[in-house]
């Protein structure tokens, strides 16, 4: 068509300029010039992120086409608009899809869940606290309004779910999300740079396989678990929490409920946030089993408790509970009453230690405050 022409720059770390060559519609050119600039920086983020532009001695250019969304190609990226969002979309791919690209349809989540991610990356290191926030609660309560649904692509026939926005993209975004959760930053992205230059995979194909491959070899930790819950496995966890304060700080009591009979157990690192006398502090639970016990010193009184307020995991209807360790109408009757052992396994003695105090009732719940024995 008769396209308008025009190019940006970027200035790579060597020192070279990158020209960004785009070819638009006429009747768009003020539009799409302004819109455009933004590429520039997304550039410059992915560059320290992950190495220079794959294709550095070339040029990155946009070229405006009559269908929705966009499509990215080597070098040059065909765009149905040129929203911020589309732009970081689309150049990640480079990277992630045309520099190291998925060697089988069931691995689509290499390309289209990295690029998803990336795009929410842009939010947290170019944009607000409050824009990354948005973009991680999003993308969770898509993925779990429904409770199945793997990122492992099952039906490789189907194009509909090959590219499903909301397992290969989304969940396949938070997948990352969580890997980044549980290994830490720095050997995350130092793994992810490995992974897309490793000269096996640059310029060809990858699997799975392989970046789960240089997770582990650069963090120690062995992660089939974790690809076997969220990668092949379906749904995502409920969690429940109970809490008290002790006299040393705070106990927890966690446990969850998967939605989907594909998965038992998901085995991952939770954070929770706990707010007290104007401090709050995230503690990182190690949530290994059902129902799992975490005694925790805190310097301060707990007021409140919350699972995962800043969404680094997949999880919906998460419940807290505050437990009530005693009662006082009449009185400190903790004073007047003795518990021993504590903590117990099997056995716990409950005695006065006031001859005009009496027991008459004992009423005994378990962790999730169900009824489970009444003494009288």
């Amino acid at each position: 068509t008769n396209y308008a022409v025009f190019s940006d720059y970027v200035i790579l770390e060597s020192g070279d300029s990158l020209e960004i060559l785009n070819y638009v519609f006429p009747e768009n050119l003020a539009q799409a010039e302004a819109q455009l600039e933004s590429t520039v920086e997304i550039m410059d983020l992915f560059n320290k992120l992950f190495g220079d532009y794959p294709f550095a001695d070339e040029k990155y250019g946009h070229a405006q086409f009559g269908w929705g969304g966009g499509m990215e190609h080597q070098t040059m990226s065909f765009m149905g608009g040129f929203s911020y969002g589309l732009q970081a979309h689309e150049l990640a791919h480079q990277w992630f899809g045309d520099k190291v690209t998925c060697g089988s349809w069931q691995d689509i989540w290499l390309n289209e869940g990295f690029a998803t991610y990336l795009t929410g990356l842009t939010s947290e290191f170019l944009g607000s606290k409050g824009e990354f926030h948005n973009w991680k609660r999003y993308n969770v309560r898509n993925i779990t309004n429904q409770s199945g649904g793997s990122v492992w692509v099952d039906d490789t026939t189907s194009v509909s779910r090959i590219f499903n926005g909301r397992l290969s993209y989304n969940k396949g975004a938070m997948v990352l999300h969580m890997l980044r959760w549980k290994l830490g930053d720095d050997n995350f992205f130092q793994a992810v740079n490995n992974y897309v230059h490793a000269p096996e995979l640059a310029f060809h194909y990858a699997h799975t396989e392989d970046l789960q491959y240089y997770l582990e070899r650069e963090s120690g930790e062995e992660l089939t678990e974790f690809f076997n819950d969220w990668y092949y496995g379906e749904g995502f966890p409920s969690y429940q929490l109970s809490w008290s304060n002790q006299a040393e700080g705070v106990q927890i009591i966690l446990g969850q409920n998967p939605s989907h009979g594909s998965v038992d157990f998901f085995e991952m690192p939770v954070p929770v946030v706990l707010s007290g006398q104007g401090i709050d502090t995230m503690v990182r639970l190690e949530h290994t089993f059902d129902g799992q016990v975490f005694d925790l010193e805190i310097s301060f009184e707990v007021e409140s408790v919350e699972v995962d307020p800043v969404y680094w995991l997949i999880s919906a209807n998460n419940t807290v509970e505050r437990v009530a360790v005693g009662t006082n109408n009449y009185g400190d009757l903790v004073d007047l009453i003795s518990f021993h052992p504590y903590p117990f396994t099997d056995v716990l003695n409950i005695r006065t230690k006031d001859q005009q105090v009496s027991i008459d009732r004992i009423v005994v719940y378990n962790s999730s405050g169900t009824l489970f024995r009444e003494y009288e």
